[in-house]
């Protein structure tokens, strides 16, 4: 039950993408960043020093100064240690009794942690939108485009993206900022997502859109 190792394995290439079925591009008035479960007991999974773990790492930090640089809002996802069985629910079934109310578990890895200014959000389910004020807080700074980075592609950050798209935002998913337990994960989640629900696009063409 509990989180998979991950063997290490390459971020996908420019040709490895999926083609897009929308053309949507992220505009800095528009646009917020979500930087999912970025947490050390999530990425303890990975090796350290190798990808794809180095890489989601530079490239999430790449689109968090890109968005501070340009005034576009930044959310945080966190999931809380030590959780209730009410709280939990069936996640234990799948994944154990998760992490411990510990910040060797808790805690966003410095590399991308929030600034003074930003937002973290409580994270219950694998969607963002769940018994959080996410949709609250993007009306409230009126985006309606959201940008995902972070961990697991096909779990929380794909569940995150079709929601935000059911709600009707413009969804951007970071092709070489998400990471998965497999390269054959990552890239069937980024063809998911691309198929029905986000735009999916690489870090340099993201942060040169909010940059422009």
């Amino acid at each position: 039950m509990a989180i998979p190792l991950v063997a290490p394995y390459p971020m996908p290439t420019d040709e490895q993408l999926p083609g897009n079925r929308v053309n949507w591009r992220p505009d800095p008035r528009r646009a917020a960043l979500l930087v999912h479960d970025m947490q050390r007991y999530f990425l303890r999974a990975y090796r350290q020093d190798e990808a794809p773990l180095t890489d989601l790492l530079a490239n999430a930090a790449d689109l968090i100064a890109a968005c501070r640089d340009a005034g576009a809002p930044v959310i945080h996802t966190a999931q809380p240690g030590a959780q209730a069985p009410e709280d939990r629910g069936l996640l234990t079934d799948f994944w154990g009794k998760g992490m411990q109310d510990v910040a060797e578990d808790t805690a966003i890895v410095g590399e991308v942690a929030p600034d003074v200014s930003g937002a973290v959000l409580c994270k219950w389910r694998y969607s963002a939108f769940f018994r959080s004020d996410l949709e609250r807080r993007l009306r409230a700074a009126r985006r309606d485009q959201l940008i995902i980075c972070g961990v697991y592609a096909h779990i929380g950050c794909a569940t995150t993206a079709v929601e935000a798209f059911s709600r009707g935002f413009e969804v951007f998913l970071a092709a070489d900022a998400v990471a998965d337990f497999s390269a054959r994960r990552h890239l069937a989640a980024l063809s998911w997502a691309a198929g029905c629900c986000a735009v999916v696009s690489t870090t340099r063409h993201l942060t040169s859109c909010l940059r422009r």
